[in-house]
C-alpha cells in the first residue's frame, strides 16, 4: 500500500463518516472542506481474520476540515493533520443493523508522490461493535486529484482499489481489507457539512418486487441488473448525498427519465442519503448505461450500471 500506508491511512475513514465538531466548523473563518467516500469494503480479505465481518458490506465517510488548518507535521509529498475527528456507520454481516460511531480523534494525512496515486490517509485508535482497534489505512485517488497537501476541494473520482486498503487490529492480530468506490472534497457552507449532490457507485441494491407480494435484494457490486428474467417490478436503490433536502430529484437512465420512488434521508445509514427508481421493461438489454441524478438542478456526477 505504499510508504504512507505504513505510517496512517484513510481506514478510518471507511469504518465510519469523518466529521468535524461543530465547534471547530463553527470557530472556522475559512472555508470548510467536506471530503467524501463511499462504496464497499473488498469481499474477499487480503489478509488476516476479518472478525468485525466488514468484508463485502457498504461504508460511508464524511470527514469536515476548515480549509485553513495547519499541518502538525510535513515531509517530501505529504502533510499531517492531527485532532481531525471521524463519526459515521459502518455495517457489518455479522449484525442487523449498522453501528454508529462517535466523533473520535484521528490523524489525516494527505499525500502527494512523486509517482503513483495520490492519496487521503488517517489512522487512530477506535471503539466499534464493542472493539478497541486500531485504524490504518489508505485511499488512493488518480494522481492530480489533490491540488496540493493542503486542506482543499478536488473533484468525485473512484477510488484506485489497487492501492487502496483499510487495516485494524486487535492487540497483534491485523486484518486487511480492500476497498471499493468513490471520493469528493467540496467546500460546505461554513455552518457545517452540507454535502453537494453526489451518486455513489458502489453502493447499489437491486430491489425485485415479486407476484406474490415479496421482494428480494441484492448487491449489485459490478453484477448486470436482469429485466429479461422475468415480468417482475425491478427498483434499484442508490445511496446518495445531498438530496434529501431536495424539493426536485430527477433520475435519467441512458438518456430516459425514471420514475423516483424515494429521495431522502437514508434508514440505515445516518447522514446518509438513499434514491430508489424503478426500471422501465424498456431498458431491457441495453447494456452498459449512465445513470444521472439532478437534486434541485445539481447534476451528480453519471455513475454506470449493466443492465440485460
Amino acid at each position: 500500500m505504499g510508504v504512507m500506508m505504513r505510517s496512517v491511512a484513510m481506514a478510518a475513514a471507511l469504518m465510519c463518516g469523518f466529521a468535524c465538531s461543530e465547534e471547530l466548523v463553527a470557530s472556522c473563518s475559512a472555508p470548510v472542506i467536506a471530503y467524501q467516500a463511499s462504496g464497499t469494503f473488498g469481499a474477499n480479505v487480503v489478509s488476516g481474520a476479518d472478525k468485525l465481518g466488514l468484508a463485502g458490506e457498504p461504508f460511508h465517510i464524511t470527514l469536515v476540515a476548515c480549509e485553513s488548518l495547519k499541518p502538525t507535521q510535513t515531509g517530501p509529498g505529504y502533510a499531517a493533520y492531527t485532532s481531525i475527528q471521524l463519526t459515521g456507520t459502518v455495517k457489518s454481516s455479522k449484525v442487523v443493523a449498522p453501528y454508529t460511531i462517535p466523533p473520535t480523534p484521528m490523524t489525516l494525512i494527505l499525500a502527494l508522490p512523486a509517482t503513483g496515486p495520490d492519496s487521503v490517509q488517517v489512522e487512530g485508535p477506535l471503539t466499534v461493535f464493542g472493539n478497541a482497534i486500531n485504524l490504518h489505512a489508505s485511499i488512493a485517488l488518480p494522481a492530480g486529484s489533490l491540488t496540493s497537501t493542503r486542506i482543499a476541494a478536488f473533484p468525485t473520482v473512484s477510488i484506485v482499489t489497487a492501492n487502496s486498503g483499510f487495516a485494524y487490529s486487535q492487540g497483534s492480530v491485523a486484518t486487511e481489507l480492500a476497498v471499493i468506490g468513490t471520493a469528493a472534497g467540496t467546500v460546505t457552507p461554513g455552518a457545517g457539512p452540507q454535502a453537494d449532490a453526489l451518486l455513489h457507485a458502489d453502493a447499489i441494491e437491486a430491489i425485485t418486487a415479486h407476484a406474490d407480494g415479496t421482494q428480494s435484494v441484492r448487491p449489485l457490486r459490478g453484477a448486470p441488473v436482469d429485466l429479461l428474467a422475468s415480468s417482475d417490478k425491478v427498483m434499484l436503490q442508490f445511496y446518495a448525498s445531498g438530496v434529501r433536502d431536495a424539493s426536485e430529484v430527477h433520475v435519467r437512465i441512458a438518456g430516459q427519465d425514471v420514475p423516483v420512488l424515494y429521495s431522502g434521508a437514508s434508514g440505515h445509514f445516518p447522514g446518509l442519503d438513499e434514491v430508489i427508481v424503478e426500471l422501465p421493461r424498456s431498458l431491457a438489454g441495453i447494456g452498459r448505461v449512465d445513470v444521472v441524478l439532478t437534486a434541485d438542478g445539481q447534476t451528480a456526477s453519471p455513475v454506470q450500471i449493466h443492465i440485460q
